[in-house]
């Protein structure tokens, strides 16, 4: 992990380590996304380099979201415009 994570409040760090394992390379693979995204979601705004954890796939979640109406736990969908006949799609982690 990088610098930033290391300085995450003890608590918190913890909190993350549950959703990481480390890897005999010493790299780290995640073995919950979902509460990673949920945990992330839920600290996300105070701790901002928890956000940088993740890179979201912005097609795969609108392709996600047309094919069952639904958004992921820790997205919002707010905003859907037209644009020169175009769709665009404004993405945020919630």
């Amino acid at each position: 992990m990088q610098d930033d994570e290391n300085n995450l409040p003890p608590e918190i760090g913890a909190k993350l380590m549950r959703f990481l394992r480390e890897k005999a390379d010493g790299e780290f693979e995640v073995i919950d996304m979902e509460g990673l995204v949920k945990f992330i979601a839920e600290h996300g705004e105070r701790y901002p380099v928890l956000q940088s954890l993740v890179k979201i796939n912005e097609d795969a979640l609108i392709e996600h979201y047309k094919r069952t109406g639904e958004v992921p736990p820790g997205i919002k969908l707010i905003k859907t415009s037209t644009r020169e006949g175009e769709n665009v799609t404004y993405i945020f982690m919630d």
